[in-house]
């Protein structure tokens, strides 16, 4: 068993990660009626389509490219003067990125929300810090669990950011209630948060050196994900799958309530229902499908058939049987990126494994913020192509998989 102290330390670094996902998707109900609702009054009724997409698209992106650029560099800090202040300067970030953008909302300001989601999504970084200092608390013999409560955390976080995206801005349910406050509880969530770690973690790392901050350290970590011979494909595989996946996770939104005029709690409790799917992807399905099948048809199964459901979602017209499909795209994606992720930590050894994290970190974000920013352009000739991007995208990550070597896998 986990030393309880341990235990106890671990929940602020839980709650880090949760609130990095979290604040991914607690815009998205929101900001699709927003953003291409004329009536929303964010931008001016007579903005055409093609503006909205691409503002819609912009905000999305931006998050993920200042991700991207935001690990690798908290990364490095966490380094340099250990996790625990790392991680204060990371939740201090996000409390001052969504209140920018909680006040770019309420002013109406295209400007300050984007600002507002730059310092947001490059204090996001904490969640591969957060990810060390659990690896750091964890023995052998529980690693793979503790990674285990990691990944359900993250699937908790996707959740409950859009829930709540829904609900904070409902008028009908409080008549105060509006598109900024979700993320003036995300503000107040991150502060609380900051006091956690002060009360229930203790430092895991005290090695220290001088500070040295290095802008390009994220395109050096990504540039080696595709230089290392033993894992070129698997970092392929894993940036076409999220570039699909991004497709369908950001602008379902925008696909639902122009199909269906759904409303944001609507959408919310639609992406929440998705993320059940993840739940029971990471807490059931991934351990059994390991211990009876090989990684690679898993992963190759799991892709083709969330590939299969999208096109089925962009065809169907019953509202039940979307949400179903929902579920289950949520279940193959969850055991597609566990797996991959499994791939990948089995090609070093343990001496490598934090740079490994990194190495995935960037590939994903780089991978969300160009398709976001893309799709944002095309969505706006179709709701549909997005969806299009992530069907594409699972069938040629599928057949990606194939071409691993059988060392590999």
């Amino acid at each position: 068993m986990m030393k309880k102290d341990h235990f106890l330390t671990m929940i602020p670094l839980l709650l880090v990660i949760a609130i990095d996902s979290t604040g991914l998707g607690i815009l998205f109900p929101t900001l699709s009626s927003m953003m291409i609702n004329p009536h929303a009054h964010f931008l001016s009724p007579i903005a055409s389509t093609a503006y909205r997409e691409f503002i819609f698209g912009l905000v999305i992106s931006i998050f993920m490219f200042a991700w991207f650029f935001g690990a690798g560099v908290l990364g490095d800090i966490s380094d340099m003067i250990g996790r625990k202040k790392a991680l204060v300067i990371c939740l201090i970030g996000s409390t001052v990125g969504y209140f920018i953008s909680a006040i770019g909302i309420v002013l109406h300001s295209i400007f300050l929300l984007v600002i507002g989601r730059v310092v947001a999504g490059f204090t996001a970084g904490s969640q591969a810090i957060a990810q060390a200092a659990i690896v750091d608390l964890s023995s052998d013999q529980h690693r793979a669990r503790n990674i285990g409560y990691m990944l359900l955390v993250t699937s908790f976080g996707f959740a409950l950011g859009p829930f709540l995206g829904g609900v904070l801005s409902d008028t009908d349910l409080v008549h105060w209630f509006d598109f900024a406050t979700p993320l003036f509880f995300a503000a107040i969530f991150s502060l609380l948060n900051v006091v956690l770690l002060f009360t229930l973690f203790q430092e895991t790392f005290t090695k220290t050196r001088q500070i040295r901050l290095r802008l390009s350290i994220a395109i050096t970590i990504f540039i080696d994900a595709f230089r290392q011979p033993r894992i070129r494909t698997l970092s392929l595989v894993l940036f076409i799958f999220i570039a699909g996946w991004s497709g369908y996770f950001g602008f379902i939104a925008q696909f639902l309530i122009r199909r269906f005029d759904y409303s944001p709690l609507q959408v919310a409790l639609f992406m929440t229902v998705m993320a059940i799917g993840f739940s029971i992807g990471f807490a059931v399905l991934v351990d059994y499908l390991t211990n009876r099948f090989a990684l690679k048809k898993c992963v190759f199964v799991a892709l083709c058939i969330a590939g299969l459901l999208t096109v089925f979602t962009i065809l169907n017209r019953i509202q039940p049987l979307s949400w179903i499909a929902a579920i289950m795209i949520g279940i193959c994606v969850a055991i597609a990126y566990s797996m991959i992720i499994t791939l990948f930590s089995q090609q070093v050894g343990e001496q490598e494994q934090g740079w490994m994290m990194g190495v995935t970190n960037a590939v994903m974000a780089l991978a969300f913020g160009i398709t976001t920013l893309c799709s944002g352009f095309a969505a706006s000739f179709g709701a549909a192509i997005p969806l299009m991007i992530m069907a594409i995208g699972m069938f040629v990550a599928a057949g990606l998989v194939g071409l691993l070597k059988s060392e590999t896998v």
